[in-house]
């Protein structure tokens, strides 16, 4: 077992017994069970770094296939739930996020061992291309998990059922506001992701086609520049901010499935 292939599974377990301190938080707060949350996540997302940096040095920091795309989405969607749970002060957040961190790692501990031969040669923009890429990915999925514990919320207050959710997140507005902030990065990253996508399809001899992976990603910003625009003009917030949000999420996922499903790599 290599180094990095150690800190990977020691992240893992990190991660995985993190997101069910956090699920229990559903079941009520307890003392010391927030602080044993964010401790495991943390010191998972610690290890994990340090694997991904002993990986990619190797490689000339040239990420390789589906394995190493999944490891690295999964390590920037942790940094940004811990930010956003720790700025919030709702733990209780990390029940929605913490569990989607632990489930873009088991395809990855499914999938081929990391390390293979590049498919094609790695250019600068092409690593910035997909290192903007994963990070917009990540920024949607927080905030799709945020839109998600927000529809969860205000269920429970219309049913007037209130539940765990309405003790440790007692306003809407906190959950829509986080939804705008991280829809706004996210969207500037898309942005980036088809320009410098653009960019490298120009140079590759793919260029003079348009894939269906490009089609979903151009939809998918279609519908996030629809939900900017319904915000800003129209004045649009809560419910279908929310499902919208989801639905342009799904579209990144499909784009993503897309890219890696077939080929191993962009």
């Amino acid at each position: 077992m290599t180094g990095s292939h150690l800190c990977f599974v020691l992240a893992f377990h990190a991660y995985a017994f993190g997101a069910m301190a956090y699920l229990a938080l559903l079941a009520g707060r307890r003392p010391g069970l927030v602080t044993a949350a964010r401790l495991l996540t943390a010191f998972g997302w610690v290890v994990h770094g340090i694997g991904l940096w002993l990986l990619l040095r190797g490689q000339h920091w040239h990420p390789h296939g589906p394995t190493q795309a999944l490891s690295i989405l999964a390590f920037l969607l942790v940094a940004l739930f811990l930010g956003v749970e720790l700025r919030t002060r709702a733990p209780v957040l990390g029940a929605f996020l913490a569990p989607a961190a632990v489930a873009v790692w088991v395809p990855a501990l499914w999938t081929l061992p990391p390390g293979q031969p590049a498919s094609k040669p790695w250019t600068p923009m092409l690593l910035a291309h997909v290192g903007i890429a994963l990070t917009g990915l990540a920024v949607f999925a927080v905030a799709t998990g945020i839109a998600v514990a927000f529809l969860l919320l205000e269920r429970q207050m219309k049913g007037k059922h209130f539940g765990v959710l309405f003790e440790r997140i007692t306003s809407l507005e906190l959950l829509d506001g986080l939804n705008r902030r991280l829809v706004v990065w996210g969207f500037i990253a898309l942005t980036l992701t088809l320009i410098t996508g653009l960019w490298v399809a120009a140079r590759s001899a793919s260029g003079n086609t348009f894939q269906s992976v490009e089609i979903t990603t151009a939809v998918a910003w279609l519908v996030f520049a629809g939900l900017l625009q319904a915000r800003l003009f129209a004045g649009w917030r809560g419910r279908r901010v929310a499902w919208l949000t989801m639905a342009g999420f799904g579209l990144l996922v499909l784009s993503f499935v897309g890219t890696y499903g077939r080929g191993g790599g962009p």
